[in-house]
């Protein structure tokens, strides 16, 4: 009879521990609310007229593949004509990956924003794909149109070895140089986390590498005032989180 009671309470020891293992390995896979959700927005480069491509975009919090995104839709807009876009909800989803195809009837340089919501955040990364051929004539004008001339310009030395410089060009683009150690920091990931007074979520919006130092966001139209702003730098050695703000 003592070794049957001896045996039983083993067991129960044994079921406790393993509850409480079960317990702290939930609570260690807990998502922080304020982890971000991550996009992946998957633009082909290029495209021929009259054809359909496919866009998706893939979203993630942490670890977890988000399947209950509220609102995912794809903004389209030939290049200068942001206030014609097009907005198109996605589709049809397979698992966290929400689809759509397009296609597209004029030739020229298009911007592909996807808008996502989900889980009380929202992230809109932008991508470019170019429609048909673009004449030599066009592309001289885009080089124009990008010219260096700044709307208003701020400098930011937030620590010892990191330097912001940021400026909003005449063709409605937000432009950061990025310095590390007096070195123009190439080959990351540069995210701008922004928000207004009295917002009730963040924007997330990732920004386009075009040279050493130079990250870019495209058609800021619908940016208006200041801005809070954390400006987040990562790669595989890096992540720096960097307070401003910024008007625009």
């Amino acid at each position: 009879m003592k070794r049957n009671w001896l045996i039983s309470l083993t067991v129960m020891v044994m079921l406790v521990a393993a509850c409480g293992a079960t317990e702290e390995e939930q609570s260690g896979g807990a998502l922080d609310e304020l982890t971000p959700i991550e996009v992946d927005l998957d633009v082909p480069e290029s495209a021929e007229i009259g054809v359909a491509v496919p866009f998706s975009s893939s979203v993630t919090q942490g670890e977890d593949l988000v399947e209950d995104a509220s609102e995912v839709v794809y903004e389209i807009w030939i290049e200068g004509q942001k206030e014609q876009s097009e907005l198109i909800e996605a589709e049809k989803q397979e698992g966290h990956v929400y689809l759509l195809d397009h296609t597209f009837e004029e030739a020229g340089l298009y911007h592909v924003q996807t808008h996502v919501t989900a889980r009380g955040l929202h992230r809109m990364p932008t991508a470019q794909i170019q429609v048909g051929k673009i004449e030599t004539s066009e592309e001289e004008e885009l080089e124009e149109d990008h010219s260096h001339e700044h709307a208003h310009h701020h400098t930011h030395e937030h620590q010892k070895n990191i330097e912001i410089d940021t400026s909003v060009e005449t063709d409605k683009r937000l432009v950061i140089h990025i310095a590390i150690e007096g070195i123009a920091y190439t080959g990351g990931a540069v995210t701008l986390e922004m928000w207004q007074a009295g917002d009730e979520q963040r924007q997330w919006l990732d920004l386009e590498e075009k040279d050493e130092g130079q990250f870019e966001l495209h058609s800021i139209d619908e940016f208006s005032g200041t801005y809070s702003v954390i400006v987040h730098i990562q790669d595989e050695e890096l992540h720096e989180h960097i307070e401003m703000e910024l008007e625009l």
